[in-house]
């Protein structure tokens, strides 16, 4: 999946899948999370939005998508 550079302290690049509804997030330290079952609105909101690591931990976490630690 392409990934593209966002500006964030934590976050580096996030890339999203519409057909398989899944969210990737590189984290400036090296780690790759994919979230599934993500809405195409919610990626949306994480790259226009400029508190991105807030959103990630608010909306992603708490909503307890599915993840999975790539790397």
């Amino acid at each position: 999946m392409k990934r593209q550079l966002v500006r964030s302290t934590s976050l580096k690049a996030v890339g999203y899948d519409a057909t398989a509804q899944l969210l990737e997030i590189e984290y400036r330290n090296g780690r790759l999370i994919r979230y599934v079952g993500v809405a195409e609105p919610v990626y949306q909101a994480l790259v226009a939005l400029p508190g991105k690591a807030l959103f990630v931990e608010q909306v992603l976490e708490k909503n307890n998508y599915e993840r999975e630690q790539v790397r």
